[in-house]
């Protein structure tokens, strides 16, 4: 009789297969503050935002920012989220409010139960986009960006109603008028952004993290840790995080290494129209494109940056306190696949070498730039007109950063 061995078999096939088929750690890159890559995967992160990447060590006054390596930035949520002051945005479902605070359900958070915020750390609770608008990340950046001292209602056929937000469940909304109770069916509402007067921004003291998910979440931790498979924390309004690390996109270190340009005043901004005096004036855009959209380049979805038109000049008094500045920069993907630009980083007027010269085009892809401005007490942006003029010269210039 033929002697079988089957079960071995299947058990060494089945060990095999194990083997095999585990899913590889993500690999990521990190961005320490004097410029020079890391990258591997990520097998730690401690308490103390210290971290161990392959077989490097980085402490927290190391690393600025942790990126996949084979993932783009994904875009902001588009869907129903609800936006923070502190600039979170978190995809939600059932969202009520009780008293003073939101409540919702995120995978992610408080084990998929339901978490909640406080109403004063809100920005803007967004739905759906209103009928007729071309480009709702435009009006998303509009209503977050302005001052209202009452809660503003948008609804879906564009007419809005304000008062004070005192009552949402999974059937309508209840806003105050002239002390009057107002209902919206929970279907017609679009938009709820709230009064500006109180906000109060979820910003933990000391250096926090914010993570970014494959969803377009944006979440600030005031806390976490990562055992090389799940990344685990607390956010900034308390509620507890844990998401496997294979959904984590990136995750930047705050208020650490690291000063945004987007959050320094600017010493100097100049705009030249194309066509003199008489042509249109472009502002600096902060956060968000020039157009007010959000910032797109390369396929990623950018958090922090600057918008720039050409031909336009920046300037930031750094006081020599800084050593780098790096940055990506390039034309929209959005509104700048038509257009060239030249652009140049100046420390103390001085120009500095971006490792290449000539026109930006989309074609051409962005630039990655890293420069060192040991002590100099002036950094100045620059976006000057190509071979077309003005025709789409919408700069992005994104993770905008000095570090120390």
């Amino acid at each position: 009789m033929r002697p079988t061995h089957t079960l071995p078999a299947l058990v060494l096939s089945a060990a095999c297969f194990a083997l095999f088929s585990a899913e590889e750690p993500p690999p990521f890159t990190a961005a320490p503050a004097d410029g020079t890559p890391v990258r591997g995967p990520l097998r730690e992160l401690k308490p103390d935002w210290s971290l161990r990447l392959g077989d490097k060590s980085l402490t927290a006054k190391d690393v600025v920012s942790l990126r996949r390596t084979d993932a783009r930035l994904p875009p902001l949520p588009s869907e129903a989220h609800v936006l923070l002051a502190n600039g979170d945005r978190v995809p939600i479902k059932s969202p009520r409010l009780a008293g003073e605070k939101l409540h919702f359900l995120h995978p992610d958070l408080g084990d998929g139960k339901e978490v909640s915020v406080p109403l004063s750390g809100v920005s803007m609770l967004w739905l759906a986009p209103p009928d007729n608008v071309e480009h709702p990340d435009q009006l998303r950046r509009r209503l977050a960006a302005g001052s209202r001292a009452k809660d503003r209602v948008l609804l879906r056929n564009g007419d809005a109603v304000e008062g004070l937000f005192t009552a949402l469940d999974a059937k309508r909304l209840t806003v105050e008028v002239d002390k009057k109770p107002v209902a919206v069916e929970f279907d017609k509402v679009a938009a709820v952004a709230l009064s500006t007067d109180d906000v109060t921004p979820l910003k933990p003291k000391g250096v926090y993290g914010r993570v970014t998910l494959a969803d377009g979440t944006r979440l600030s931790l005031a806390s976490a840790e990562c055992d090389g498979t799940t990344l685990r924390g607390t956010t900034a309004f308390g509620a507890a995080f844990r998401a496997p690390l294979a959904r984590v996109v990136s995750l930047d270190w705050m208020q650490g290494a690291a000063a945004y340009l987007s959050d320094l005043k600017p010493a100097k901004f100049e705009h030249t129209p194309y066509l003199g005096e008489g042509g249109v004036k472009w502002p600096l855009a902060v956060d968000s494109a020039v157009t007010g959209r959000d910032l797109r380049l390369g396929g990623s979805t950018y958090d922090k940056g600057l918008g720039m038109h050409s031909r336009s000049r920046v300037t930031y008094a750094l006081d020599g306190k800084y050593r780098r500045f790096e940055a990506v920069v390039g034309l929209d993907d959005a509104t700048g696949r038509d257009g060239a630009v030249r652009v140049r980083v100046l420390g103390d007027g001085k120009p500095l070498d971006l490792g290449r010269d000539g026109e930006l085009t989309a074609k051409g892809g962005p630039l990655a730039v890293g420069v060192k401005i040991d002590g100099a007490k002036e950094l100045t942006l620059e976006v000057d007109f190509g071979r077309r003029g003005d025709v789409q010269g919408h700069v992005d210039w994104c993770d905008a950063r000095v570090t120390r």
